[in-house]
C-alpha cells in the first residue's frame, strides 16, 4: 500500500490533505532516463510542455528542473529550463553543462506547473491518489546520425517534488519495490554481433543485482553481480568471445535479458546491441 493510500484510510488526515492538495501543493515525481555522451553515441533529451495539453484555457511557460549524474551517482550538474506553451525542450550535454563531456549516467527532470496550473490539478479525479510525473523521451544518436529513441518507464525514487513536508520525505523515503525480472524480448543469437546492458539504481538505497543473459530453456549463459548506490549507473558488456561461443552452438537459438532483482519496481534495464553488422539498437527491457 503507498503512502499515499495509507493517509487516505484516516478521516482528520484526509481532510488535511484535501486542504493541502486544493491548495496546489501536489507531489511530483521525475521521471529517469540513462544519459549516453560516450563511445560514439550522444544522447538528447525531448520534453513537452504536456501541461498545455490538459489546461488550455491558461496557456503558460512550466520550468524543467534537470539534474545529470555520472555514471557513480554523483551529481555532474542542475540547471532549469523554461518551456513554452505547447512548446518542446530539446537538450543536450552541453546545455546542460555548458561544454562536452565524456559521460554516461543518469539524467532526470522535474517538471514544475506555474501557480496557475498547479491550483487546477484539484479539479483531476482521485485527487487524494494523484501524483504529478513528467515521463520524457532521450534519442541515442551514433556518428553516422542513426537514431535510436527511448520513452521513460521509471522515476528517480530518492526525491519528492510539489508536497508539504513532511510527506516529500516520508514519500521519497517508501522501501524501493525489488523483485525478479526476465525480458519477454528474444535476441537471436546467430544475428548478434555486441551486446550491452545498462543497470540503474532509481532508489535512494544501495541495491545488489544479478544481470543475465538466459537461453529460451533457461540456461544461464552469462551473467554479472552489480552492486550500484542511489542514481548509479552500470554499462555491462558481454566479451565478442562469449557471443562467438553462442555462435557456435549447434543450434544457437534465442537469449534473453534477466535481472534479479530489478531496483525499483520498474527500473528495467537498457539494451545495447548490433545485429549483423549494422548500426547499434536500444530498447528498454
Amino acid at each position: 500500500m503507498s503512502v499515499l493510500e495509507t493517509l487516505s484510510k484516516n478521516p482528520v488526515v484526509r481532510s488535511a490533505y484535501d486542504r493541502v492538495l486544493s491548495a496546489g501543493f501536489v507531489p511530483r515525481r521525475a521521471f529517469a532516463h540513462y544519459f549516453m555522451n560516450t563511445d560514439g553515441i550522444t544522447s538528447r533529451a525531448h520534453l513537452q510542455n504536456f501541461y498545455s495539453t490538459f489546461f488550455p484555457m491558461d496557456l503558460t511557460e512550466a520550468t524543467a528542473h534537470v539534474t545529470l549524474c555520472g555514471k557513480d551517482g554523483s551529481v555532474i550538474a542542475r540547471k532549469d529550463f523554461v518551456v513554452p506553451p505547447y512548446g518542446q525542450l530539446y537538450i543536450e550535454v552541453t546545455d546542460i553543462v555548458g561544454h562536452d563531456l565524456d559521460m554516461e549516467g543518469m539524467i532526470y527532470i522535474d517538471f514544475e506547473p506555474p501557480a496557475v496550473i498547479r491550483k487546477q490539478l484539484r479539479t483531476i479525479p482521485g485527487l487524494q491518489q494523484l501524483t504529478v510525473q513528467t515521463p520524457f523521451w532521450v534519442s541515442y544518436r551514433d556518428q553516422n546520425d542513426n537514431y535510436m529513441y527511448v520513452h521513460s518507464i521509471e522515476s528517480y525514487r530518492g526525491k519528492v517534488w510539489g508536497a508539504v513536508w513532511p510527506l516529500t520525505q516520508m514519500m521519497a523515503k517508501v522501501a524501493p519495490e525489488r523483485s525478479a525480472w526476465k525480458s519477454w524480448r528474444l535476441l537471436d543469437v546467430a544475428l548478434l554481433d555486441e551486446l550491452q546492458v545498462v543497470v540503474m539504481n532509481h532508489s535512494h538505497k544501495p541495491g545488489t543485482t544479478t544481470v543475465s543473459v538466459v537461453s529460451n530453456d533457461g540456461e544461464t549463459m552469462w551473467s554479472e553481480q552489480v552492486t550500484l548506490a542511489t542514481r548509479e549507473s552500470r554499462r555491462l558488456v558481454v566479451p565478442e568471445a562469449t557471443i562467438a561461443e553462442w555462435k557456435a552452438r549447434e543450434n544457437p537459438g534465442n537469449v534473453r535479458i534477466a535481472v534479479d532483482p530489478v531496483l525499483t519496481g520498474n527500473g528495467k534495464p537498457y539494451v545495447i546491441m548490433r545485429y549483423g553488422g549494422g548500426p547499434w539498437s536500444l530498447h528498454h527491457g
